[in-house]
């Protein structure tokens, strides 16, 4: 099967995560730019949007949480979606990483360039900006303190959103401290489904 995500989708990432640690085998990874209309990512999704699994039948998956239950059910690991506190965790870190790329979504309508900070200004932008922070705040507070013997979809999930915010608004002043947060993403740094989907900065 294959896997079409986008280098720094935090959605993409999720689901290359889940399908690791589901230990699906023979995924391939195909690389593709949402902004520019690919026909393989077309034909996957008419939405345009990443990631989309494609399995070997030819039927398509997309949206990473359909993604990961299909991991769950379908792999060899011991990925779990269902447990409602790991759930509420992954709710909450989409909920981030929704309100992230929509402030970067609203950069590439004003100006056409992701650096261009004209729309922060916009009100639009502080109620995301204002998303972010209070959902990473949430996220400090809901975490475990360790990672557990197997990641959860809650620890991808809020590690995700956490890389996402630090990897797109570097330094920025509204990203609230996340000690509790950033102290799991360091225990689980080395864990594969986390390093080999960790977007370069």
């Amino acid at each position: 099967m294959k896997l079409l995500k986008n280098a720094t989708s935090p959605f993409a990432r999720i689901a290359h995560a889940a399908l690791i640690e589901a230990k699906i085998a023979d995924l391939e990874i195909q690389t593709v730019d949402p902004w520019a209309d690919e026909a393989d990512l077309l034909a996957a999704n008419s939405a345009g949007r990443v990631p989309c699994l494609v399995l070997d039948d030819g039927t398509t998956i997309t949206e990473c949480l359909l993604i990961a239950t299909f991991a769950e059910r379908q792999g060899k690991g011991a990925l779990s979606v269902s447990d409602p506190k790991s759930l509420a965790i992954v709710g909450t870190g989409i909920g981030v990483c929704d309100a992230a790329v929509q402030i970067l979504i609203g950069r590439r309508i004003v100006s056409g360039d992701f650096a261009d900070h004209a729309f922060d200004a916009n009100p639009i932008a502080a109620r995301r900006r204002r998303s972010v922070a209070d959902g990473l705040t949430r996220l400090d507070a809901m975490v475990l303190d360790a990672p557990g013997e197997r990641l959860d979809l809650g620890t991808i999930a809020a590690i995700t959103a956490l890389d996402y915010v630090e990897l797109r608004f570097p330094g920025a002043e509204w990203i609230p401290a996340t000690p509790r947060l950033s102290a799991l993403r360091e225990l689980a740094s080395d864990r594969p489904a986390l390093a080999a989907t960790r977007p370069s900065r």
